[in-house]
């Protein structure tokens, strides 16, 4: 019998809701397609100067909509009916419905790009939009994907990531022989959103758990600096076309942010625990397979690996996109200040 799963939760700078019916066979079906499509021609690319914004008063799409409004983009945003949510003065509010076509493509009727910052709950609706976005001829299209690198294969097979997948996966397939370009944008952690809800480290209770002896590279980039990414990518519209960008925020370790804070703070008092992720990544398929219902208990698993783990990818620190998107590499002092701020 399927099982499907309608749960909600802020994790690591994403609202994931997942719906998890027949994964594994979903999975395989997702990663051919994606691996077999032959990459989409990039038509000639003209400056983007209208946005639509999807999921604007989430968490990372709060930090996109300040940086396109000071970029001085022309920005819509998209509500649900009864967000009393309350926007700048200077964005356009349209609201939509996600099954009225009709809604969609009034609201993106002369926009340049789509950019997606809704959490999980609302990822597989990202593929009307996106129809109605290629239908309307937008000129580019970015998902709400950001996290893992999702050219990583290790990272594609997570089934925390399994919408993220076919979503992609769909999107490719729909941009076939149009003009609609997309990029998708990855920053792996989201370091400031991590500290203040405790996602591998509790700075007022001093825990800390450190994975692989903490001396494994990954990329550290609060939501800030990715919401300036989107804006650069928005801004290189024929460099970004069709492909993965990656940001880099700060090359971290775990050690090296236990020094951080401890510098910052106090070296007294903490409590360090150790685990491998080889072992948590199996303790996930372990409650997804037993406990399915349980989807703390096997998210919060893949999420840790995706981030911490080697074979993830992480480390973006030498191969990102930072130059490209007038993006520099946070210095220890700019990660000081983050950690300091929230002691």
């Amino acid at each position: 019998m399927a099982v499907r799963i309608r749960t909600s939760e802020w994790i690591s700078g994403c609202l994931i809701s997942l719906t998890a019916t027949d994964y594994a066979s979903r999975r395989k079906a997702t990663e051919v397609a994606a691996y077999t499509i032959h990459p989409p021609s990039i038509p000639k690319m003209s400056s983007i100067k209208s946005v639509a914004l999807a999921g604007g008063s989430g968490i990372i799409g709060t930090a996109v909509l300040k940086a396109l409004t000071e970029a001085g983009f022309m920005v819509t945003v998209l509500t649900r009916k009864y967000n009393s949510h309350t926007f700048p003065p200077s964005v356009k509010i349209a609201e939509i419905d996600y099954n009225d076509a009709e809604t969609l493509a009034a609201a993106l009727q002369g926009q340049d790009a789509v950019v997606s910052a809704v959490g999980y709950a609302a990822i597989k609706a990202q593929e009307v939009l996106f129809d109605a976005a290629i239908k309307r001829g937008v000129q580019r299209v970015i998902p709400s994907e950001y996290g893992g690198d999702p050219d990583c294969a290790a990272v594609r097979q997570l089934p925390v990531f399994a919408q993220k997948v076919e979503v992609e996966s769909k999107l490719k397939q729909q941009i076939q022989g149009t003009s609609t370009t997309y990029t998708l944008v990855c920053n792996n952690e989201f370091f400031d959103w991590d500290l203040d809800h405790k996602f591998g480290v509790d700075l007022q209770a001093k825990k800390m758990e450190v994975f692989d002896r903490g001396d494994v590279p990954f990329t550290a980039t609060p939501l800030e600096f990715v919401a300036k990414g989107v804006v650069g990518v928005l801004q290189h519209p024929s460099e970004t076309a069709n492909r993965v960008v990656r940001l880099h925020g700060k090359k971290m370790t775990q050690n090296r942010l236990l020094q951080v804070i401890q510098h910052c703070g106090s070296v007294d008092g903490w409590e360090i625990s150790h685990a491998s992720t080889a072992d948590r990544e199996r303790e996930g398929y372990e409650v997804l397979q037993k406990q399915p219902n349980n989807f703390m208990g096997w998210a919060i698993p893949f999420l840790q690996c995706a981030i911490w783990g080697r074979k993830f990818g992480g480390d973006f620190s030498q191969n990102n996109d930072n130059e490209l998107l007038g993006l520099k590499e946070l210095d220890d002092d700019e990660i000081k200040e983050i950690v300091r701020s929230r002691l």
